[in-house]
């Protein structure tokens, strides 16, 4: 399994204040069945040192050596998850905050809205050959609200990413009631840990998957932890599992029939 959003970097954020609590994550992911870890560090929020980008590059460094110091087998990536802010786009385009060299790049919204005007900033980030991965939209209160918002941001061609805790009811019944709905409706399509800490919020996908196969199948489930984030690091095109559909959108029961001949993937 790959998990695409994590907080494994100690001493940076709001995820392990050492060494030692960055390794014991990546045991526990070891043991989860995680093969691949992208480490997406906040940046312009929640960060530590005045958000100094260049202890953010040493802290990458020291990593990089402890684990493999350690023997940890995992395939690590590097990126970042960035504050929806104001500067969005140039501070995009100046540092490229991506997975890798990609063109995808977390971006995080405040938890309590969507900000007006972020379809524009958006747009024009995209318009700069970049394609944002909305982080866990099913804990933001604008996108649980008025899922419509989600709906048009993943027709512009967003990717969105799931919460493993959100669908299995640890950050309560509503988050996991939106998880569901967004699942159900092809409006996310990575499930990842946002793992910060070994206890509280561990990298672990397994029981995740198994709560969206119950939403969309086993296989549908399986490729959100393996073939579309693989997709994503290989820079390549989002799979296909489905076109986005607007929850606040009503269909009639003649709607809701199958086509004749259609074929399920």
């Amino acid at each position: 399994m790959i998990d695409l959003h994590t907080h494994l970097l100690w001493d940076w954020d709001d995820g392990p204040d050492d060494r030692r609590q960055a390794l014991e994550m990546a045991r526990i992911a070891e043991r989860d069945g995680i093969k691949v870890i992208a480490l997406t560090p906040h940046v312009y929020r929640l960060t530590r040192h005045n958000g100094d980008l260049g202890i953010l590059r040493q802290r990458m460094i020291e990593f990089h050596d402890a684990m493999a110091e350690a023997g940890v087998e995992i395939e690590f990536h590097w990126g970042a998850e960035v504050a929806v802010h104001a500067e969005l786009v140039r501070t995009v385009e100046r540092y490229r905050f991506t997975l890798d060299s990609t063109s995808y790049v977390f971006i995080e919204f405040p938890s309590d809205l969507v900000p007006p005007g972020s379809s524009n900033m958006v747009y024009s980030l995209m318009s700069k050959g970049f394609v944002p991965i909305i982080s866990h939209p099913e804990r933001n209160k604008g996108f649980v609200s008025h899922p419509e918002l989600l709906y048009e941001f993943i027709s512009m061609g967003c990717a969105a990413q799931v919460t493993a805790m959100s669908l299995t009811g640890e950050f309560g019944k509503e988050t996991r009631n939106a998880a569901g709905l967004f699942l159900a409706h092809n409006l996310v399509h990575i499930i990842a840990s946002d793992a910060h800490t070994p206890d509280a919020r561990p990298p672990l996908l397994r029981k995740a998957v198994a709560a969206a196969a119950r939403i969309v199948g086993e296989a549908k489930a399986a490729a959100m932890v393996t073939e579309i984030p693989r997709a994503i690091l290989d820079n390549g095109a989002l799979p296909d599992w489905g076109e986005p559909e607007n929850p606040a959108r009503r269909r009639t029961w003649a709607q809701k029939l199958p086509l004749l001949g259609q074929k399920r993937r």
